[in-house]
């Protein structure tokens, strides 16, 4: 299937929501009675450095974590000025899991610290993006650097820094 330009951002947007959820929410929902991550969470554009190819224009998380099933809402502003929204749900348990919105890519997440996780997406059994995410020591910054191929075949990296809401 040839993607469009258009196309090729919006999956990478998706895929960017669903690796950013993964890794930050599981490990943190099962190290500590209140989980540090659930509530709002708004990308701080000047803090973050960004792939040329990726610049959204916003993006901000919600999470919801239960025993076990962690709800990630997003909600933002792709590279071409369309908005984009959604819920995607993962279970945290360190196995690999298909993600709905990208078929063909599973995720597996690991606790690397008890504020650092890491995650690998993997498609046809090639890693094709790796994400670290730590949340600050006062609980009101989240870093996440993630690199992979994007749905374009594209290598990228980027680092995006979150503020609590």
């Amino acid at each position: 299937m040839v993607r469009t330009d258009l196309q090729r951002r919006v999956f990478f947007f998706h895929w960017l929501v669903v690796i950013l959820v993964a890794v930050v929410i599981a490990p943190t929902a099962l190290s500590q009675g209140k989980p540090p991550f659930a509530g709002k969470w708004r990308a701080n554009l000047s803090k973050s450095k960004r792939d040329p190819n990726h610049l959204f224009k916003s993006l901000t998380l919600r999470f919801e974590i239960s025993e076990d099933v962690v709800s990630v809402t997003y909600a933002g502003v792709n590279m071409s000025g369309s908005e984009e929204s959604g819920t995607t749900k993962l279970y945290p348990d360190g196995k690999e899991h298909p993600i709905a919105e990208a078929p063909g890519i599973v995720q597996v997440s690991r606790w690397v610290g008890p504020r650092l996780l890491e995650s690998v997406g993997k498609k046809d059994g090639k890693v094709v993006g790796q994400s670290t995410y730590e949340i600050s020591s006062d609980g009101n910054t989240l870093t996440a650097t993630i690199k992979g191929i994007d749905g374009s075949g594209s290598t990228f990296e980027q680092v995006i820094v979150f503020d609590r809401e």
